[in-house]
């Protein structure tokens, strides 16, 4: 029993998981469909990576919230690139990646050499984003994605869907890179008090940069998995990830002070917040009442961990 219980404290996130599964499963048994399992696995990778580059943000003492943008602008370029053709696809991925790495590299640069606030920095980027969407598609979006490239959003490998192996792929490479590599340690280090970290040598404005390039990247391949997915160019489209990609890190015990947070907790963070969302469509909760939810879910988080925190710091 203490031993199950030392788990619960040690991974908080994961036994939320499970419990809420379970909760789901109670009051609608078709949750625990095998295909259903499967369902929520291919509709959270969308949101597992774009999470997976808030993490990074988050754990720089940071915030991304140009997210919704950034994602909104891979659907619209993707499609109108490759409209529909299978030659095009490696051109609108180039395209998008690279439109992501410059976002990135601007918002590090506005947060780390301007000593812009981030919240300020990457919101107005947002805006950016979505004006230049507007401006580009006339407000009518065009085109769409390959037939090969939707494969990637809407098919499966060996029965389980190939977006949710692209998303735990990439979150198991970059969880190694963040424990094993000089850059992980340092963005960790960034996160915990970047004036410390200048003294001991860290590049702290290079690895800011860096972290929110990364976060823009990471994004982009969430847009273009989504935008395999759908298969078609829809305005907006980004705006659920706003939110919800920061009540997913935020679950995960990512501190929103930063230095403290994994990726694989996010995996967790993510899965729950897409269980979430699926258990109130069912239970037929307004959107109004979903926001509300995931409003609360953050202040609950944050107050969970800080007591964790306290009681581990007690003993």
């Amino acid at each position: 029993m203490s031993q199950a219980l030392g788990m619960v404290r040690r991974y908080p996130v994961w036994a939320a998981v499970i419990l809420l599964y379970a909760v789901a499963g109670f009051f609608s048994p078709a949750m625990l469909k095998p295909e259903q399992i499967l369902n929520i696995l291919q509709v959270t990778a969308f949101l597992g990576l774009v999470a997976s580059g808030q993490t990074l943000a988050l754990l720089v003492g940071g915030i991304d919230l140009s997210v919704a943008g950034v994602v909104t602008m891979t659907n619209i370029l993707a499609t109108s690139i490759m409209m529909g053709q299978n030659d095009r696809i490696a051109w609108a991925i180039a395209c998008c990646v690279s439109l992501g790495l410059a976002v990135g590299i601007i918002n590090g640069i506005l947060v780390a050499v301007v000593r812009v606030a981030p919240i300020i920095a990457t919101l107005a980027m947002n805006a950016i984003l979505f004006g230049a969407a507007l401006v580009y598609t006339g407000g009518a979006p065009f085109g769409s994605s390959a037939p090969a490239f939707n494969t990637i959003g809407q098919g499966s490998l060996f029965g389980f869907p190939a977006s949710a192996l692209c998303w735990l792929a990439v979150s198991v490479a970059l969880a190694w890179a963040m424990r094993r590599t000089t850059l992980g340690r340092w963005i960790y280090a960034v996160g915990a008090n970047e004036t410390a970290a200048r003294f001991m040598g860290v590049p702290t404005r290079a690895v800011l940069i860096l972290a929110y390039s990364l976060s823009a990247v990471l994004t982009v391949l969430g847009g273009l998995l989504l935008t395999a997915y759908i298969g078609n160019p829809s305005l907006g489209i980004g705006n659920q990830f706003l939110l919800t990609s920061v009540v997913a890190v935020v679950v995960g015990g990512t501190a929103l002070t930063g230095g403290i947070g994994s990726v694989l907790a996010t995996v967790a963070g993510a899965l729950f917040v897409t269980e979430l969302n699926s258990f109130t469509n069912i239970a037929q909760v307004s959107t109004g009442a979903q926001y509300v939810i995931q409003g609360v879910l953050i202040a609950l988080s944050v107050i969970v961990y800080r007591l964790i925190g306290v009681e581990a710091d007690a003993r």
